[in-house]
């Protein structure tokens, strides 16, 4: 599962030279295509000193994967795959989610596309609940598997005056308290065993403020709470929760975003453009970085020293060398970023970021 990689160790795996192949797969309908691809990126290498080299570093790459999808055939989903002959690495990703076919050569993994889709479906603890029974539900890559089921049975409230309703208020809601407790501990256990950054509590109100207020404070700060009629049919509450996530997802991209511009407009610890973030990357300064997910600005590395530019140069600005090839510049941030812990958000266009040069971050000093 995607969710589950590893992209910090990923994008520690660096060479000096392009000896790293990339391929993203949609599907088993593209590997028809896969071979012209392959054809189309080794003529390109054609040449010599350097491009022979990385000819051939491609050709042992390609080997290795047709050799996997001959023993492996992709029969459903998407594929992500890295190669590397040179260093002894190959690894194989399976994807949930669809994915556009690219190979792309490098001195490191690819990993963008990764990220992104790491950064688009991460994991969320889902309680659907109301004061019959609550189910709780990890929903990873867009997939939801259902964790465990909590029976509540709590009676409704009565209408009978004097002492015999008290007594039956009181019942109900010890009868309350303890159905909430028992969610919030399922909720801890899973807490414990899965990495996960949202809480999304959906049903009941009266059960979800109860849920909401037991809760550990540390995750208290991860809840979403959303009132929902739970008499609709099974598939139409999830097609709710998901677009309930997706839209808490586009409202904490803005509000990042905001923090980000306000900081920066009292001269605080952030940075807007790519030239300044780039810079700050390589200083191992960012803490959040926002970008827009369309946003793919050439740039060029160096052979010679792996110094990263944005644009096209001539030169090296570090060394002085001439030996360079083109890199997606975001994705040699991406991978700085993963190597210092920080966090990346791809996001829709806003056009106030994109006026700004479509990335922006918030800095540790």
């Amino acid at each position: 599962m995607f969710a589950d990689v590893d992209l910090k160790k990923i994008a520690e795996m660096t060479a000096p030279e392009r000896t790293y192949l990339s391929v993203y797969i949609a599907g088993g309908h593209s590997l028809g295509d896969l071979e012209k691809k392959f054809h189309k990126v080794r003529s390109m290498l054609k040449g010599g000193g350097i491009e022979k080299d990385e000819r051939e570093y491609f050709d042992e790459n390609v080997s290795l994967v047709m050799k996997y999808l001959k023993q492996n055939p992709l029969k459903s989903g998407s594929l992500c795959i890295f190669a590397c002959w040179a260093l002894d690495f190959f690894k194989a990703i399976p994807l949930t989610v669809p994915v556009k076919n690219l190979v792309w050569i490098d001195s490191s993994p690819y990993i963008r596309p990764l990220a992104e889709l790491q950064d688009e479906y991460e994991d969320v603890a889902v309680v659907v609940a109301d004061n019959k029974k609550a189910q709780i539900f990890l929903i990873s890559a867009a997939v939801a598997n259902s964790e465990e089921v909590i029976k509540g049975n709590v009676k409704n409230h009565v209408k009978k005056g004097g002492w015999s309703q008290k007594r039956y208020e009181r019942r109900r809601d010890k009868q309350l308290h303890l159905y909430a407790h028992e969610i919030v501990e399922a909720l801890s256990r899973l807490h414990m065993e899965e990495n996960f950054r949202r809480i999304l509590l959906v049903g009941g109100k009266e059960i979800l403020h109860l849920v909401h207020e037991s809760l550990p404070h540390e995750l208290q700060k991860q809840v979403v709470e959303k009132h929902l009629y739970l008499g609709q049919k099974e598939g139409e509450i999830h097609k709710d929760i998901m677009d309930m996530l997706f839209e808490q997802e586009r409202m904490s991209e803005q509000d990042l975003w905001e923090k980000i511009r306000a900081e920066y407009f009292r001269g605080g610890l952030a940075v807007v453009g790519l030239d300044e973030v780039l810079e700050a990357a390589k200083e191992r300064r960012v803490e959040k970085m926002i970008v827009t997910r369309t946003f793919r600005p050439e740039g060029r590395k160096c052979y010679n020293c792996s110094n990263i530019h944005s644009g096209v140069v001539e030169a090296c600005s570090a060394c002085g060398s001439k030996s360079l090839f083109k890199v997606d510049v975001v994705n040699e941030i991406v991978e700085m970023l993963e190597q210092t812990g920080a966090d990346t958000d791809f996001i829709n266009p806003i056009q106030a970021l994109i006026d700004a040069g479509e990335i922006a971050a918030l800095l540790r000093y």
